[in-house]
Formats: structure tokens, sequence, C-alpha cells
């Protein structure tokens, strides 16, 4: 071991120079080879690769209204991206460095990629390493490696230092100079039973990576430092970091015994409670909603952040789509309520055309026509709700309507719709007044 070398290989941002076309090209022979793809799916190769170039498909716009096309590269962020990238270099590692061309193939004793992060050992010279590094980055412009070359026989990968010794490698916690060392406080709004997963998840690891003793027990106090720094009260820490030693002993002893043991689960949730975390309130709920068989999730609340940050760009009034609108005529003042799923300016485009063409089934049009006088007042437009799912917009359109006309008819001289919309149940109209409220102060906002 002493006699080789160990070092890293960083990818420089891999995600956004993966050559796209290439990557195609290597998942369609991949599937062609492939001889269980017909038992997985009924689909045909052709449509996979369609799907999957429609899917890295991204464009970006910026809040001056330009629109960018991202030609080459995956795109960060997107589910997609990972396993694409990691089809392509694997394509790329077993063509250029273990392939049969690979000139430096047997200096490679061992290679371990961790998505762009990759560990190696290398039988070989210093000089050697760098041409054959040299050498890699001339197969393809984009992809380009970093190399990171042992000092004293220790390197770091990831969060973990590895040291060479004689037979084997000894590994422990690796943090770099400027980790802050900040993890969440005691004293933030969280449940206890998170914070303390904090701290067991990092001593569990602690007792995982580190293989030497003095290094685990230099782990283990720096760790009750820092707990205790961010808050935690001293004696739960202590008393956390001695139940971690015969708990993490058992787990060391059991690791090849339970392997092929499937632990039925307890405790199965059938229903879980989404709701924002109030200390001291929470936990109890918790208890009684366990004994139930409900489960309970923190949910987010509001922040100063959401508040004051608004990185999404606002959509103008006439390109939202997904409302229920109301639409007043400009000399009786009566209303006329809808919804659409389309962009709300292209709507208004179809009621302008179905009165240009006199089409019978338009309330606008019904209303000008009685009216010969009377014009819509499209720019006095409100919307009264919002609702992406289609049958959700059609009940609170209907809701709406029957809030300004309870009967069973519709009444001209209180909307312009022609129709009620969906037949809601009578038990409805018991919310009346409240959405005749909604509905007035919206309109008042806009006008």
């Amino acid at each position: 071991m002493k006699d080789n070398l160990i070092g890293t290989l960083d990818i420089v941002g891999m995600f956004p120079n993966i050559p796209v076309k290439k990557t195609l090209e290597v998942v369609r022979e991949e599937l062609l080879n492939d001889d269980t793809l017909g038992s997985r799916t009924k689909w045909e190769i052709d449509d996979i690769m369609k799907l999957l170039e429609i899917t890295i498909e991204t464009y970006f716009k910026t809040l001056d209204g330009k629109i960018y096309f991202q030609r080459d590269g995956l795109p960060i962020g997107k589910s997609i991206s990972k396993p694409l990238a990691g089809i392509y270099m694997h394509w790329f590692e077993k063509t250029y460095v273990f392939g049969e061309d690979g000139e430096f193939k047997e200096n490679i004793v061992f290679w371990k990629r961790q998505v762009d992060d990759i560990f190696f050992i290398w039988r070989g010279t210093k000089e050697e390493l760098e041409l054959f590094v040299w050498k890699l980055n001339g197969f393809e412009y984009s992809i380009q490696f970093t190399l990171e070359i042992e000092n004293n026989g220790f390197i770091p990968f990831l969060d973990i230092g590895i040291k060479k010794a004689a037979e084997k490698f000894i590994t422990k916690i690796y943090r770099k100079p400027t980790h802050t060392q900040q993890y969440i406080n005691w004293n933030s709004n969280h449940p206890k039973n998170m914070l303390l997963g904090v701290m067991k998840g990092l001593i569990h690891r602690a007792h995982v990576i580190c293989d030497l003793k003095e290094d685990l027990l230099e782990e283990l106090d720096l760790l009750r430092n820092v707990f205790i720094r961010n808050g935690y009260p001293e004696k739960l820490v202590v008393k956390t970091l001695q139940e971690s030693w015969p708990r993490e002993t058992l787990k060391a002893v059991l690791k090849g015994v339970q392997q092929d043991v499937e632990v039925e689960k307890k405790g199965d949730y059938f229903e879980v409670l989404n709701a924002p975390y109030v200390r001291g309130f929470s936990e109890g709920l918790q208890r009684r909603l366990r004994k139930l068989g409900i489960g309970f999730v923190p949910k987010r609340e509001e922040t100063m952040y959401t508040n004051l940050c608004k990185l999404k760009q606002k959509v103008k009034f006439e390109d939202q789509k997904d409302v229920i609108y109301s639409v007043p005529c400009k000399d009786c003042k009566v209303r006329y309520v809808g919804e659409t799923g389309q962009h709300f300016c292209d709507r208004v485009k179809q009621h302008q055309n179905d009165i240009r063409y006199k089409k019978s089934t338009n309330g606008f049009y019904a209303h000008v026509k009685s009216n010969k006088k009377h014009s819509i007042e499209w720019e006095k437009a409100t919307f009264l709700g919002k609702e992406r799912n289609w049958k959700g917009r059609k009940i609170k359109e209907a809701l709406f309507i029957n809030a300004q006309n309870p009967g069973k008819e519709i009444n001209r001289g209180k909307l312009l719709n022609l129709e009620k919309g969906i037949t809601l149940d009578p038990i409805w109209g018991t919310f009346n007044p409240e959405l005749r409220k909604i509905a007035t102060k919206k309109i008042m906002r806009r006008t």
C-alpha cells in the first residue's frame, strides 16, 4: 500500500458540462442492448428517447421578460439530470479510463466515483499520474478534472479523512478549515426529537467512520463542545454521548447478523397531519395522534425570509391562469362569473370573438344584444379565486354564481351568465352571505 499513490479527482461543473447529444446516444445504445427492456415496459425506444429529450429541455425567464434556452449540458435541479450524468460518466470511464486503448488502466488499482468526486489508488509515479489526468482532460473539452494528491499519506475525500497505512486505510471525520460548526440551535423553533436527531446522527457518524480510538475520542469531545455552544443542555449532551457507546457497539456486533432479516415496520400511519410546530403543544398532540394511528409532520411557518424575499417573478394580471373571474357591464354594472384554466387574456379574446361572431350561447353577447348601448368593461375584471384543479374551479364558479343568484333559474338582472354552472347541494347556500362579502371585497380592491 505504501508504494501506491492515493488521490482524488473532481469533475469541474459536471451537470452543465455533460454533452447532451452524446449522452442521449449512450442511453439509446444501452436500451438497445438491454434484453430485459421488453419485460419491464411496453414503451418503444423511440418513445423513451423522445420523452428524455423533452424532460431535459430547459428555459429560463429573467425579470425583464427575456427567455433563454439551455443549449447544452444537463439542467441543475431536475431529477433526471443525476441518472443521465451517471450514465454518461459510466460510459466515459469505460471508454477512456478502462477501455482497450486505455494507456494507463494497468496503473489504476482502485477507482470509485461518487457523482462528481472520484477516489483512486495509483500504481506509478506522480509524473505518470499527472500525464494521465492531462490526457483525460483532452478527450471531451467540456469534461475537465482537477487532481489532488495525498500529502504525507493523507487525503480528504468528501467528509472523510483517509490516511494510508502499511496494508490498509485508516479513516476519520474530516472538516474543512472554513467549517463554522453551526448546527440547529437548541432554542430554535424545532421539535426536540429533530434537534436530538441532529446530535445523534453526528455521533453515529463518528463511531462508524473513525477507525482509531483516539480519533473517535477527539471527535466526540469536539461534538460535545460544539453542541453545548449551540445551546444544547450540557447534561443532555453528556448523557447522549455516554449512551452512544453501548448502542453503537451493539450495532457493530449485530451488523452482519441482521442483514438478511426483514424487520416488520410497527406503528405505520394511515394518515399524517401536516401543521405548524408550536413548542409545548405539538409534542402532546403528537402523542395523542399516535394512539389514533395518525402521524404528525411539522409544517414550515411564515418567516421574515418568506415575506420579504420574493424570488418569483410577479405575473401580470392578464397573464394569470386557473382563475375564477368576474367581469362587469360598464353601463348597468351587472357582472359575469366564469372560470378558466387558460391565461385570462386568452379567455377574454375568446369572449370578444364570441361577441363579434354573435354566438348565442355566450352570456356577454346575449347581454349586449338585449341592451344595444351597453358595453363590457374588460379592464375592471376581478379574480374571485384561484384553483388548479378543473373540477375545483367548476365548484367555486358555481358557488359564487349561486351566492349572487340563489334561485333555481338565472336572473338576468343579477348576472350576465346564461347558466348556473354545475349543480350543487342546497346546503352550500348557508355560505352565500360570506361568499358575497368575499366577492364584494375583491371587487372593491380592483376598482
